[in-house]
């Protein structure tokens, strides 16, 4: 059935363009002058255009400066992201030298930690050990 309407569609449009063609013959005028004069000019030139453009050569083009467009967006993002990760951790070590700076030590004395203490009393034996 769909055969049919595409068929009698197509068969519509031919006659009704046979039709019309003969009505502007007949009465000497173009129907719609200006339209169809600036349609048919453009139909001219895009047919220009598509026969004498090398394809080859201007697919490879649009191909190369695309992927130089996408490498250079992705290697400025991330001098970007290493920019911002650089200045957080600037920041960072800043405020870390600051607080140290800034830190006096107590006249308390501190205790060492039992690893510390057990290794001098390792090593202070060891020593007498090794003078015997």
């Amino acid at each position: 059935m769909s055969y049919l309407i595409t068929i009698l569609g197509s068969l519509l449009l031919l006659v009704g363009f046979v039709l019309w063609s003969w009505f502007e013959k007949r009465q000497g005028f173009r129907v719609l002058r200006g339209s169809r004069t600036a349609l048919d000019a453009l139909v001219a030139r895009t047919t220009f255009v598509l026969t004498h453009i090398d394809w080859h050569a201007f697919t490879r083009h649009v191909a190369r400066t695309t992927a130089e467009r996408i490498a250079h967006d992705v290697v400025h993002t991330i001098l970007v992201l290493v920019r911002a990760t650089e200045r957080t951790l600037t920041r960072l070590i800043r405020g870390l030298r600051a607080r140290v700076a800034t830190h006096e030590p107590s006249a308390e004395p501190v205790e060492g930690s039992q690893l510390i203490a057990t290794l001098i009393r390792f090593r202070k034996s060891f020593r007498k050990e090794k003078q015997k």
